[in-house]
């Protein structure tokens, strides 16, 4: 499974646990506080609607007199309800304000998990892969596979690195961009193979023997140096060592270089493919 692949799995994961748990959350609030909402129905009512009560009768008031002739007391007012006041939160804005909570909090989380996931996706690796230094194999197998029978070459590519391994005359260096940088040891330099002009993947031409890009039509000679075409430089490369024999290409550190001047390998040597 790949970094992107994995980041949207969790993403997707993250986000349908935090809405389970907010609708869990929230119906277990709204079950465990029912009878607090009937109460402050009643309140509510009380509160904004209170009955006037008629005062206690006035010595104008006839009394009431019974069979034994013994005066009754007038019934006196009922008594007053009992109002019970609420605060703002207790009537009724816990549950909204829990559920805002919530849903910041969990919003808050996917946008964490989100940058940190982003953040490593798009953070160069250190060490092995693109990004890092790649083991592109021995000196003298690359020579093989590169130099044909015939007398013409064939790019060695490692995928890993998005690189061309071509040759590279160490004796004409001097006279070129390329002195003093550390693209080329052991007649090899190592080309990435994405057209400087707008990136695209620029494919090994054999019959001309070079780049020659299908996208706006730049063209580079065996070497990676530019000869035609919108493209502003040469082909970018990267730094390259040998360590026991081995070709490191350090894919993290790129180099890049005007358009030649100076060619150190004659092109077109044959048809063109574009």
């Amino acid at each position: 499974m790949s970094i992107s692949q994995a980041a949207a799995l969790g993403i997707a994961i993250v986000a349908l646990l935090s809405t389970v748990a907010i609708f869990a959350l929230a119906w277990r609030r709204e079950k465990g506080s029912a009878t607090v909402g009937t109460l402050d129905k009643v309140a509510r009512t009380a509160r904004v609607r209170r009955p006037a009560f008629v005062s206690s009768a006035t010595a104008d008031e006839e009394q009431v007199v019974d069979e034994a002739g013994v005066a009754e007391e007038p019934p006196g007012p009922p008594p007053a309800p009992k109002v019970i006041e609420l605060t703002e939160a207790e009537f009724g804005e816990t549950r909204r304000q829990f559920l805002n909570r919530a849903t910041g909090v969990s919003f808050g989380a996917f946008l964490a998990f989100f940058g940190i996931t982003s953040l490593a996706f798009l953070w160069p690796r250190l060490s092995g892969g693109f990004g890092g230094k790649i083991d592109a194999g021995t000196v003298s197998d690359i020579k093989d596979a590169i130099f044909q029978p015939d007398g013409s070459i064939e790019p060695f590519y490692v995928a890993e690195a998005k690189t061309y391994v071509v040759p590279f005359d160490e004796s004409l260096i001097g006279e070129t961009d390329f002195d003093g940088l550390d693209v080329v040891v052991e007649g090899l330099t190592g080309l990435w193979q994405k057209c400087v002009h707008l990136g695209c993947r620029v494919p090994w031409c054999s019959s001309s023997q070079g780049f020659e890009c299908p996208c706006h039509g730049s063209k580079y000679n065996a070497a990676g140096e530019y000869d035609s075409g919108p493209a502003p430089r040469n082909l970018d490369r990267f730094a390259l060592e040998v360590v026991d024999g081995r070709l490191i290409i350090n894919t993290g550190s790129v180099r890049d270089t005007p358009r030649a001047t100076v060619k150190t390998v004659p092109y077109p040597q044959g048809v063109n493919c574009l």
